[in-house]
């Protein structure tokens, strides 16, 4: 697992703790404004290896075919701040309490360079794995992982690096008390 926030996030998070406006409030909701025009602070990056296997077996066909690869994906979580608006902004003296909404999957890659065959047999009367049968195998794989993203973490520790780039942000801003919440309310 790697954890990897990209250059322009950083830099407009350094950006955004230089200087103080005289209205908190309105200092909290400025920076993070400015932080959302990124629209997107991807604060996880995860590996996936996977391996994806296919048995062809045809009642009508004489013989089988098996297939199996080995594939590598990176997958990257964020927080999306496109639609920020001041009112997910609450401040209340040295306390503010900001709500962002629940991390997602930002992007996902798997490229083809990273993918290879590790085994193919193919019966006598049956023929080969057409390249267009393996891009639909290799479909199924990455349907598999992305369905999968619920159980891997990738999206609470998504949320845990952005409440920590937050609450970095706010004590910087002289906040004693920060709240970061997920979700509706």
């Amino acid at each position: 697992m790697k954890i990897r926030l990209s250059f322009p996030c950083l830099t407009v998070a350094i950006l955004m703790l230089v200087g103080c406006k005289s209205n908190p409030e309105q200092d909290v909701i400025g920076r993070v404004q400015n932080m959302a025009s990124t629209a997107e602070l991807g604060t996880v990056e995860y590996t996936v290896k996977k391996i994806v296997k296919c048995d062809d077996k045809q009642t009508f066909a004489i013989g089988d075919r098996k297939i199996l690869f080995r594939s590598t994906a990176y997958l990257k979580a964020g927080v999306k701040l496109d639609n920020f608006t001041a009112d997910q902004v609450q401040v209340d003296g040295k306390s503010v309490t900001v709500r962002l909404p629940h991390a997602e999957l930002l992007s996902f890659n798997m490229p083809a360079e990273e993918t290879t065959t590790v085994f193919e047999n193919y019966g006598f009367f049956r023929s080969r794995f057409s390249p267009e049968e393996r891009n639909y195998i290799m479909r199924l794989g990455e349907k598999d992982i992305r369905e999968d993203v619920p159980n891997l973490g990738i999206l609470e520790d998504a949320e845990q690096n952005t409440k920590e780039v937050f609450t970095a942000l706010l004590s910087q801003m002289g906040f004693q008390v920060i709240n970061i919440k997920f979700g509706e309310e």
